[in-house]
């Protein structure tokens, strides 16, 4: 039998979920920073809508879970923020190299 009353479970699956909306995002920003830089600053309002919706799903819908809603936030907003940090570096790669090509 599979125990998933436990908080970390929870905590994980929200975790995971995040990491998803996070990758989706970073493919969205580099797919504008190629095709269409110049509208790159109004796709982070789009991206910020869609991580904030996600952290009010789990704010409101969490308690319908077996899991306690605070170990489901804390993983959610880890699960968005901590692999924003090497996203964020390969976009600034990514946005260097582009610069590179335009000079030349």
């Amino acid at each position: 039998m599979v125990i998933i009353d436990n908080n970390i479970i929870g905590a994980l699956l929200a975790f995971l979920i995040g990491v998803g909306i996070a990758s989706l995002n970073y493919a969205l920003s580099r797919y504008i920073l190629k095709k269409a830089p110049k509208q790159y600053a109004s796709t982070q309002i789009v991206k910020q809508l869609i991580q904030i919706g996600y952290i009010v799903l789990l704010y409101f819908f969490a308690d319908k879970t077996p899991w306690n809603p605070l170990w489901m936030l804390v993983g959610g907003c880890l699960g968005i923020t901590v692999p924003m940090i090497w996203f964020t570096l390969k976009l600034v790669k990514l946005n260097d190299s582009l610069k590179g090509k335009e000079e030349s």
